[in-house]
């Protein structure tokens, strides 16, 4: 009776019937509770719905009646990782491997949680491991592709296309990597005769608009523009077509019309009347419109013995949920803020930020997110001490790159996916953030681009004076830290591993007719911020 039960189980998770499956495999725990499989596919189950603390006690079931099962202590230890409890996850990781040795997904679980740690050399171990053990796993080949390419190691990649062909053949995968390692060799031509003929899965999206990406911006070094700007729009309509099913691009845009009504509206002395209690140091963001250079500057900030800069992490969104949970979404309820609340989302933040932080002998963290940029007002209600650093660079050359790179989609970068919607949010952005410039005493400090790039140590100089720093010498040799910061997760990590060029300034003037219709909008911020 309990074997058809169990198929009966099987079949609904096959059919993917995930509501029903969960609650027939309960049914059987309940009259058979020593079935550690059944405890495994349930962890599963909650561990891919969010239900990590639910998992986490299937799992656990699962090793009391089976203490050398290898996917228990795997599955516990991806449990953990999403928890964030690191070390956690390494103890059950190694436990994983200790009972199976090849355990690949063990290896491969445990390379991607050093790689997300920025712990480039581990994560390049236990990804070459986890090949060893499976050498078809084209996940493996993936991620540690991707670890190469984004922590700028050409040479390994040379190696590792020898072995990939070794293992796996001539397969399109393998093209699709040799067009990409041409490519950042600048052998462009070659990366477009490997590209163009390769031929990717339908499915594979996200390599089918990278390849159209890469394709574009060879024919874009090479001077090709009508060609290039021909790929780039096919890379962005794939993308368009896909995410505007998932995503709704106008969300984002009234999300920030909605803080514009508002905050225009209020009275300059909106309250920011709470004692600071916690001694904590006041943060620092690095805020600017996605693509005005705020990866190249965060890679020179990291060159300066006495900052650390967390690069892209979700601090403020989870802040902000948080607060908007409390507020429910009302910005007239900033202004009734409890103390005691007050000092609960200032220990928050710091909590979170903690999450991120592993050189505790830095003495200024700064907090790198670009579109943190319109949330001043709710992060000047908790922390009015704080400081921001704004960067800028010509509008055109900000839309254009936009349109130029390939996000990850969300709320926001779906509008990215064409020329007009991305000026229409730029426009909408900087006009909420003159609100705010309007309205609140920010301590702010502006960093064009282009003064970086042309006159380095006089900007550079600037920059530190306002985070009340030292100049250092060695800053100016910044893309060396590109070079050796690992895993650079923005669409500029290969660019900041090079000296300054010039290259990209004006770059726009290559597709000037593209730009036509947005030229009044544009001509207003490249006016207002004197260019």
């Amino acid at each position: 009776m309990i074997k058809k039960k169990i198929e009966f189980a099987f079949q609904a998770l096959k059919s993917k019937n995930i509501e029903t499956a969960k609650s027939l495999f309960e049914n059987i725990l309940l009259d058979n509770p020593d079935q550690p499989i059944i405890n495994n596919v349930l962890g599963t189950i909650y561990l891919n719905s969010g239900q990590i603390d639910l998992s986490i006690e299937y799992f656990n079931r699962e090793i009391k009646l089976n203490p050398k099962f290898s996917d228990a202590f795997c599955n516990l230890g991806l449990a953990y990782k999403r928890l964030k409890k690191d070390s956690l996850a390494k103890q059950n990781y190694k436990k994983a491997i200790k009972y199976n040795p090849k355990n690949f997904v063990a290896y491969f679980n445990f390379a991607n949680l050093y790689k997300d740690r920025n712990e480039i050399s581990d994560a390049k171990k236990y990804y070459q491991k986890t090949i060893h053990i499976k050498p078809n796993m084209l996940e493996a080949y993936n991620s540690l592709f991707e670890l190469y390419e984004n922590s700028n190691q050409l040479v390994e990649i040379n190696d590792f296309l020898n072995l990939c062909k070794v293992n796996l053949g001539e397969i399109e995968l393998v093209r699709y990597f040799s067009g990409i390692y041409e490519f950042r060799k600048k052998n462009y031509n070659k990366a477009i005769e490997i590209l163009e003929k390769t031929t990717l899965d339908k499915n594979e999206l996200n390599k089918n608009v990278i390849k159209l990406g890469i394709i574009a911006q060879s024919y874009d070094s090479l001077g090709k523009f009508e060609v290039a700007y021909k790929y780039f729009l096919e890379a962005n309509t794939i993308i368009k077509n896909f995410y505007q099913k998932i995503i709704d691009k106008n969300e984002y845009i009234l999300f920030i019309e909605k803080r514009i009504n508002f905050f225009s509206k209020v009275e300059k002395k909106f309250s920011f009347a709470h004692e600071i209690k916690n001694q904590n140091d006041e943060p620092i963001f690095l805020i600017g419109f996605p693509r005005s250079g705020t990866t190249l500057l965060d890679t020179i900030l990291l060159g300066h013995k006495s900052i650390h800069v967390l690069e892209e992490v979700p601090i403020i969104d989870s802040f902000i949920k948080k607060l908007e949970k409390k507020i429910n979404y009302n910005f007239h309820e900033l202004e009734n803020i409890s103390e005691t609340f007050f000092e609960e989302m200032r220990e928050f933040y710091f909590n979170e930020r903690k999450k991120y932080i592993y050189d505790n002998q830095k003495k200024i963290f700064i907090d790198k997110l670009p579109l943190n940029i319109i949330h001043i007002a709710e992060i000047l209600h908790f922390f009015p001490k704080s400081k921001f650093i704004l960067a800028l660079r010509n509008p055109y050359d900000v839309i254009l790159s936009c349109f130029m790179q390939q996000f990850g989609p969300n709320k926001a970068t779906i509008n990215f996916t064409d020329i007009k919607s991305t000026v229409k949010l730029y426009d909408l952005v900087m006009n909420l953030l003159f609100v705010y410039l309007d309205k609140f005493p920010v301590r702010i400090h502006k960093v064009k681009y282009e003064d970086t790039v042309l006159n380095f140590e006089k900007s550079v100089t600037s920059l530190l004076n306002f985070l009340e720093l030292e100049w250092s010498s060695n800053l100016k040799e910044f893309y060396k830290v590109g070079k050796s910061r690992g895993v650079i997760n923005t669409p500029s990590f290969n660019q900041v591993s090079q000296p300054l060029y010039n290259k990209s300034i004006n770059r726009w003037k290559n597709y000037e007719k593209e730009f036509l219709e947005v030229k009044n909008i544009l001509d207003k911020w490249k006016k207002k911020f004197d260019y």
